[in-house]
């Protein structure tokens, strides 16, 4: 019997798992991924007999390392309050329980068919509208003129924090203070508060059976995001998917498709813009924004304690292979 294995036998009783379909008999798949950023192991759990997980568990990979499972408990409850569990599509949050130096997250799974890069190529218009009702589905938090630091905690401390792995290099002060120019008049601007997932790409993205888009992983959540950000990212994924984009610079190219002159992403984020109150003519700061904001969730997405130290040529290879930063610094160079 593994750990996920015993916690949930030992808790079976106390978190009702029987009502997720467990009996005494069930399976579970150990998922393990290994790249940098990845900072979980996955339980998935099957009920004997069947195909599809009922529940998800996640423990952080190194032992302290929580706030990833803290931040998606936390930001899934709020979501389900806020909604009053009208946004569909989401897990829901079983139980949380700490375990000497790891915290144990276990939730509902989530079933639907992958919205991988074949199935996006195969129908992009369709994607396009499951995402945006999605975004439109996620509520606004608060007003603009309740959220007035909104620029310096959501852009310019995550940038400090992400130049911080960094210090004394040139290219990556050099962008952070280029894009604080180019965004002067966003950040005088005033703007709601919006629920953030942060993260609206495969694998992260599966349609259910009836239509409509389920959403996993959402430990890089934000209670008040940006508005845009989410559709932004979202249909730079569709982009790349829809040409197989996979290189860096087949991904710039897309990027530069989808949201250059008369790109095809243009209307449906002017849109959403609209239908959130915000001046569609900040559409273009909107977009460098979110590939900087994006780049700098590094700094979270690296805390683990097996990342190279901070200046290290490692470390810096690390991020500036990352796409986010490329994308990021294609949007702030051209613009």
């Amino acid at each position: 019997m593994n750990f996920i294995d015993s916690v949930l036998r030992r808790h079976y009783e106390e978190w009702g798992l029987a009502a997720f379909g467990l009996g005494p008999q069930w399976d579970t798949v150990m998922i393990t991924p290994q790249f940098t950023t990845s900072r979980h192991v996955v339980g998935l759990v099957f009920a004997g007999g069947t195909h599809h997980p009922a529940l998800v568990v996640k423990v952080p990979r190194c032992p302290g390392d929580n706030e990833g499972v803290h931040r998606e408990a936390e930001m899934l409850r709020e979501l389900t309050d806020l909604s009053d569990g009208r946004v569909d599509g989401i897990p829901r949050t079983v139980a949380t329980l700490e375990m000497g130096e790891h915290t144990v997250l276990v939730e509902t799974a989530l079933t639907g068919v992958p919205l991988d890069p074949q199935r996006v190529a195969g129908d992009l218009a369709g994607a396009v509208a499951l995402g945006v009702d999605f975004v439109a589905a996620l509520p606004c938090t608060r007003p603009g003129p309740e959220n007035a630091d909104w620029y310096g905690r959501t852009v310019e401390r995550p940038l400090e924090a992400l130049a911080a792995l960094l210090p004394g290099d040139a290219e990556v002060s050099a962008l952070v203070r280029r894009t604080h120019e180019l965004l002067g008049p966003l950040r005088d601007s005033t703007l709601p508060a919006v629920f953030e997932h942060a993260d609206l790409s495969h694998p992260n993205l599966l349609v259910q059976a009836g239509g409509g888009l389920q959403v996993m992983d959402w430990e890089r959540s934000s209670l008040y995001g940006v508005p845009g950000h989410d559709l932004v990212f979202y249909l730079q994924y569709l982009g790349e998917s829809s040409d197989m984009a996979f290189s860096r610079v087949a991904q710039l190219a897309a990027f530069d498709k989808a949201f250059g002159p008369g790109g095809w992403a243009l209307a449906p984020l002017r849109e959403h813009l609209v239908f959130r109150d915000i001046d569609p003519e900040l559409l273009p700061l909107l977009v460098i924004a979110t590939w900087a904001r994006s780049a700098a969730t590094l700094a979270f997405r690296l805390a683990s304690e097996d990342v190279p130290a901070p200046g290290s040529a490692q470390l810096r290879a690390a991020i500036l292979d990352d796409r986010d930063f490329w994308l990021w610094r294609h949007v702030v160079t051209s613009y």
